[in-house]
């Protein structure tokens, strides 16, 4: 045996850097639990990857996720094909686009909304989304391997089999409503707890049927419930919502009942309250279900008070909750961090120019526009925006760990020429006057929430490329 040892003490790139320069041949096993990966060198370059569920190119993504474990190499091991013939220094840069957008559905949930016209392979890679578990979780651990794994979940998004949980907000409340099911079945006496809700079931007058598929099993078939539910008035459902919400509360006790709850009500709204007319947002999750029911509620237009009253908890567990995202720190107010709200506001920029554009039929035709341009783009910053065309929410966690490594002249000079870029197209789609309205509407938001530099900077980045 030849080189071995354990990833903690010298990372994996540091063993292909030796393997490569040293222009050995043999067989490298990577071995981490039961997993196994054999990399299979060849005068220092890689001519085949074989790993558990896939192999070659499909396994150049695994290889680069792989981070710990232990290693050894056995020279002189011939492959039994060879397909490739890759650069072992190369690989992260080959796969940095993969990687990056792991990272950036890494915390995202997803339900699989939709099942018609799917393969085999598609309509299982749509079932291991299950509410629960994130989407790096799902990619990393599933048996198709990481890299077959993007690729389906990348059609399935585009397709709407699979839809965020706040991508339709009908869709948004039922999740939340059965996550916290699901959290109260954990934490309560199961048995007594489903012979209550069989009563307050058999007392509902619509919507009976979404509730029982919700809380038959805990593994919910989201493609029998989406339909159900994703063109009903949203007013109409938030009551029945907030019906079975309170349900919940009251089993738990967790409702108002004395005297003394009525004074912490008073209380916190006092401590709260010089917060609650700022927005704020996201910048990680947290591992209890009731907070983070908060957290996907801030989407960088909601202040705190909106929040509160959308929020379908009884009125002391609502100021509970948000005293403890805020007391944890995993939220930002919007004026505490200008590249923060600079990527707000241009997503609400891109949100309202982007459903303009649907309505007069241009939709597509700036999509392409737009990739285009992310393609061509030297600018570091440009992954940032990559997945806008597919998304109708901002992914704040992903956008703070990531401008921590950016600079703000950098992005700047990036949403300069993106909003160029917009402004232009839409001067050939829309009206002067629709354009200055969106254009309006965006700086006001900002002048009531944002901070004045902010303000100045979107005002200077517009005027710099558009004549109002």
């Amino acid at each position: 045996m030849g080189l071995s040892g354990d990833l903690k003490s010298v990372s994996l790139w540091e063993v292909m850097e030796i393997l490569s320069f040293s222009r050995k041949t043999g067989r490298l096993q990577l071995t981490k639990d039961k997993k196994k990966t054999d990399v299979y060198f060849e005068d220092g370059k890689i001519k085949h990857i074989k790993t558990d569920n896939c192999e070659d190119e499909e396994a150049v993504l695994h290889l680069a996720l792989w981070k710990d474990g232990t290693f050894a190499f056995y020279p002189d091991e011939k492959a039994p094909k060879s397909n490739l013939n890759l650069d072992p220094l190369h690989i992260l840069v080959d796969v940095s686009k993969d990687i990056d957008l792991m990272e950036y559905l890494g915390d995202l949930i997803f339900l699989f909304v939709n099942v018609a016209n799917l393969s085999e392979e598609e309509r299982k890679v749509g079932e291991l989304f299950d509410g629960i578990r994130s989407t790096k979780d799902i990619i990393l651990n599933s048996p198709y391997g990481e890299y077959r794994t993007l690729r389906v979940i990348e059609k399935l998004r585009k397709n709407k089999n699979l839809l965020r949980i706040d991508d339709n907000i009908n869709l948004f409340w039922t999740y939340t409503f059965w996550r916290y099911f699901v959290f109260t079945l954990e934490k309560e006496n199961e048995r007594d707890f489903r012979k209550k809700w069989s009563e307050q079931l058999n007392k509902l007058t619509t919507y009976k049927l979404v509730f029982e598929i919700l809380t038959k099993d805990k593994k919910v078939e989201w493609y029998n419930v989406y339909p159900l539910i994703k063109d009903v008035h949203p007013d109409d459902y938030f009551n029945v919502i907030k019906e079975v919400f309170h349900f919940i509360e009251n089993y738990r006790k967790l409702e108002i009942n004395n005297v003394i709850d009525i004074g912490k009500i008073i209380f916190l709204s006092q401590e709260l309250e010089p917060f609650m007319s700022k927005i704020y947002v996201p910048i990680k999750y947290s591992d209890i279900i009731e907070e983070n029911i908060v957290l996907w509620a801030l989407d960088g237009r909601r202040t705190l008070k909106d929040v509160e009253n959308v929020l379908p908890f009884g009125e002391l567990r609502k100021l509970q909750l948000i005293k403890s995202v805020l007391d944890k720190k995993l939220t930002l107010p919007l004026g505490d961090n200008i590249k923060l709200d600079l990527l707000n506001y241009f997503f609400m920029f891109w949100q309202e120019m982007i459903l303009e554009f649907e309505k007069s039929g241009k939709r597509d035709e700036f999509v392409k526009e737009w990739d285009r341009f992310i393609s061509e783009s030297l600018s570091d910053v440009k992954h940032l925006f990559s997945y806008l065309p597919s998304e109708s929410r901002q992914n704040f966690p992903y956008f703070y760990r990531n401008i921590a490594s950016s600079q703000e002249e950098e992005l700047r000079a990036f949403l300069k020429e993106a909003i160029k870029l917009i402004l232009d197209f839409a001067s050939k789609v829309l009206s002067k006057e629709k354009i200055d309205s969106i254009l309006n509407k965006v700086i006001d938001h900002a002048k009531r929430y944002a901070s004045n530099n902010l303000v100045e900077t979107a005002q200077r980045l517009i005027s710099e490329v558009y004549v109002s």
